[in-house]
This record gives structure tokens, sequence and C-alpha cells, in this order.
């Protein structure tokens, strides 16, 4: 895919996911108001890498699942600063109150708990080895987070922090999302972006930008 045109719908239906089941508010987080760095507009990006990495990669069930993953992986953060505990609490404390969304999506109990894994993994001590169930899950959540590391004005970005070479070719698309998706219109409702995620959508409607 990397050496074609970046295609994110393709993408988002290669791994199956329809983006208007996954819609995010302030309210669902453990802290409650808009958050700079850590908040919807990281998430949806992470989301966007997941996707990207699934077609890239040519793992369709284990893009989805990092992609799901990502949705919770940064709603039990309480603060943009170190926080390692955010992850597991996340897994913990998030997971379950979105069942009926894995449900529909057909997850079964044992990739229940490797979203687990790579959502408590994605800010901890990387416990999974690449012979490891679930370890492509956690590889591609973790890959995905680390390239939206370009909105942080220090500590950015290293490539020698990826996985994959497939990340690695990603590294200026996403930092184009990040450009296009970074001003924060705190004027309009988030409903304002119910189904209205996708990269196209944001160029061609900038007043619609969230961080």
């Amino acid at each position: 895919m990397l050496d074609e045109k970046i295609d994110l719908q393709e993408a988002l239906r290669y791994i199956g996911v329809d983006p208007a089941d996954f819609v995010l508010y302030n309210p669902m987080f453990a802290r409650r108001v808009h958050a700079p760095i850590h908040g919807i507009g990281h998430i949806y990006r992470t989301m966007i890498a997941c996707a990207l990495l699934g077609k890239a990669l040519k793992k369709p069930r284990e893009g989805l699942l990092a992609f799901c993953g990502a949705f919770i992986h940064d709603l039990a953060r309480r603060t943009d600063g170190a926080e390692p505990e955010h992850g597991p609490n996340a897994a913990k404390y998030f997971f379950g109150r979105f069942q009926r969304l894995w449900d529909k999506y057909g997850l079964t109990p044992e990739e229940c708990e490797q979203v687990r894994q790579a959502v408590s993994q994605h800010s901890t001590r990387e416990l999974l080895r690449p012979s490891d169930a679930g370890y492509a899950v956690m590889a591609i959540l973790k890959d995905a987070d680390a390239l939206d590391r370009c909105r942080l004005h220090r500590g950015g970005l290293n490539p020698d922090w990826l996985r994959y070479r497939e990340s690695k070719r990603l590294i200026d698309f996403m930092k184009q999302i990040c450009v296009k998706t970074r001003t924060v219109n705190k004027g309009l409702p988030l409903i304002c972006i119910t189904q209205m995620w996708f990269v196209p959508t944001w160029i061609r409607l900038p007043h619609l930008i969230f961080l």
C-alpha cells in the first residue's frame, strides 16, 4: 500500500470498521475536559494510523483490534504528563464500557484479551514478544501512538522506536495529518465531527478541526 497513494477510506474498509461506530466526547474521558495533548484528536489520529498499518502489513484483523484499542487507550488519562498507569487503567476500567461495540465486531474472548494487553502495554513495559499471540495488535497500537508524537514540541517521534518499517514510511503522511488537525476550534460542539473525522473531511472543512 505504501508504494501507492495512501487511501484512508480504503484502509478503513480493509480492516472492516465503520467510523460512525467510534465517536468520542470529552465526558467519556476520566478527565471530562478538553485535553490539548492526549485528547480526542490524538486518539483519532492514532486510530487512523492503526487502520493504515493494518492495510500496509496485510493484517486486517490485527489492524481492527489495534483500532479498537486505540479508541480507548488514553481515556483513563488524568494529566498530559508522565502517567504510565493510564494504559492499564484504560484496559481495566474502560474496555468493558464498550462491550456492545466489541460484540458488534465479533471480538472473541481471546481477541478481547489481546486488545486489553495492547492497551495496557502501550504505556508500560513491553511484555509481548513477536512470537506471542497478540504481539502484532500491541505493536500496531504502539507504533500508531508513537507516530502522533509529531504533535509534541519536545520529545517528538524517534523513528528508531518504531517496530515496523511500514510505520517509518508513514511518518511524513501522519505529520501532514497532524498539521491539518492540530488547530482547536472550541466554539463547535464535538457532535459536529460525528462521521466527519476522515482526513479528506478535515481538509475540506477546516472549521471542523479538533485536537
